[in-house]
């Protein structure tokens, strides 16, 4: 090979790799990793907010409460129809013992016999019902309180104490809240490019200048946009971490380096 062909093949190989690696790098956006909206699933009066947007929560701290004498209430009434519908259950299996042992002896009629079988099924429907009636306003007293589901930032507060909420038909968003520990960018990839990625996939980023870790997280499998163009592209999702005392923003551009 003459020196001339062999500079031109060099030259095309560096073209080469300086193209591969510019495809390589996909400008992406950054979105939430995690994002609700919460809310309660019953009625009362708000009693307390204990956040206030830009705040940073961990998961099972406390958003919202409603007033809790009503929902303690209801849990101390059940839990008293819990104790009388047991007593009344071990009266009506004492009677029952009873009737068993006097119709054994040829004393009971088949008609007491039955009342009396009868009278420990009812006992006992009634004891399993105010159970379940307890657990129901355990539950309510429970979901009363709004908590945080995972550590998050708050992002917008919609309740004032005072303020009553109806939730019998629909519950309302009273608080909203994200994730700003992880971050998805998202970016739109060729088939070939996505062909190459698997979830789980260890990537780099680089977001406001500085270089971080990040993983693919999701690759579409079905055309972004138009499906019927001659380069269809295909939605790739990666994970970023972040330091939540610098949150990212939501809709910053960040960029993928792919290989």
């Amino acid at each position: 090979m003459s020196k001339t062909l062999m500079k031109a093949v060099l030259c095309l190989g560096a073209l080469g790799v300086s193209v591969a690696a510019s495809a390589a790098d996909v400008t992406a956006k950054i979105a939430w990793s995690q994002r609700a909206e919460l809310g309660t699933l019953v009625s009362g009066v708000i009693s307390e907010v204990h956040v206030s947007p830009g705040q940073s929560v961990k998961q099972g701290a406390k958003l919202v409460s409603l007033d809790q004498r009503g929902f303690n209430s209801e849990v101390a009434r059940r839990n008293a129809e819990v104790s009388h519908t047991q007593a009344l259950l071990q009266e009506a299996k004492r009677d029952d013992d009873r009737a068993i042992e006097l119709y054994d002896r040829t004393v009971l009629s088949d008609f007491e016999r039955n009342q009396a079988a009868v009278a420990l099924k009812s006992a006992r429907a009634s004891a399993e019902a105010a159970r379940a009636a307890l657990v129901a306003a355990k539950l309510d007293l429970e979901r009363s309180v709004v908590t945080a589901p995972f550590d998050a930032m708050v992002l917008a507060v919609n309740a004032v104490p005072g303020e009553s909420v109806v939730s019998e038909l629909q519950s309302r968003p009273l608080v909203t809240v994200a994730d700003n520990r992880r971050y998805h960018a998202t970016a739109v990839v060729d088939a070939d490019t996505a062909a190459r990625l698997q979830p789980g996939q260890a990537l780099k980023a680089t977001v406001r200048g500085e270089t971080r870790d990040a993983k693919v997280a999701f690759v579409g499998f079905e055309p972004v946009g138009d499906a019927a163009a001659a380069a269809p592209g295909y939605e790739l999702v990666a994970e970023i971490g972040a330091d939540p005392e610098q949150p990212l923003r939501v809709g910053e551009s960040v960029t993928l380096h792919l290989e």
